[in-house]
């Protein structure tokens, strides 16, 4: 663990912090799931940032979620320990070098920190947005928005990661590519965001409890409303440098 090097900006582009104020701590964790969201919600004094590299897979559930939405057998077979995260939201399947996975602390005191729980995701989405196209140069700007607002519920969000829309998420062409959740206390707000790099619907959906026609929809449903990130594991260094010069 320790300081991620800060690379440039495309020319032209502007870091994020400038319109901020102070930078981010930039620091790299490696472990396993379980390990990355055990320390996750320790406080810091200023604003942090942490990307997180798992060095095995899991299938990460949210706070309120049930266990009982996913077979564990399949889980088991497939390798994937099983844990959950402080964060609201539906489940994920993250695995070493699949996703870019990146949490923010922004301490209390902190300017940046937002009483408004919606409007406090703002700040993680554009910096998402910025790095896209920082590093995405054939995708067009008008194709990449920021949700606002309340989240769009459907029949998948709450099981599913990506199955939703939520404040501060990303979408490319109306499909989304990063995903964002929240935990807050008296000390700050910690939030999780990921896109993946390796994009398969039926991976997640395989694992889901119940007929095999409830994963055949899913798996449809989650392939037309969520998608990975263009160019994929190609692409994966460029965006993560470019997030991380944009927080410096």
């Amino acid at each position: 663990m320790g300081p991620v090097c800060r690379a440039s900006a495309r020319p032209g582009g502007s870091r994020l912090t400038e319109s901020l104020g102070a930078p981010f701590v930039v620091i790299e964790r490696e472990g396993s799931p379980e390990e990355l969201l055990s320390a996750a919600y320790r406080m810091w004094d200023t604003r942090t940032a942490v990307v997180c590299q798992p060095t095995s897979p899991g299938l990460v559930l949210g706070s309120a979620q049930r266990e009982s939405s996913f077979d564990l057998a399949r889980c088991g077979a497939a390798g994937l320990d099983v844990v959950r995260r402080r964060s609201g939201g539906g489940a994920v399947v993250v695995r070493p070098g699949a996703q870019i996975w990146l949490d923010f602390f922004v301490p209390r005191h902190d300017p940046l920190f937002d009483e408004d729980v919606l409007a406090s995701f703002g700040f993680v989405g554009e910096i998402w947005k910025a790095a896209l196209l920082d590093s995405l140069p054939t995708v067009p700007p008008l194709s990449l928005a920021v949700a606002r607002g309340a989240a769009v519920a459907t029949s998948w969000s709450a099981t599913l990661c990506f199955g939703g829309l939520g404040a501060g998420e990303v979408t490319i062409d109306g499909r989304k590519v990063v995903g964002v959740s929240q935990r807050r206390d008296r000390n700050g707000a910690w939030f999780h965001s990921m896109a993946l790099v390796e994009f398969d619907p039926a991976e997640l959906t395989s694992l889901l409890a119940g007929p095999e026609g409830r994963r055949i929809e899913a798996a449809a449903w989650l392939a037309g409303s969520a998608a990975g990130v263009p160019g994929g594991l190609e692409t994966a260094p460029a965006l993560t440098s470019s997030i991380v010069a944009r927080l410096g």
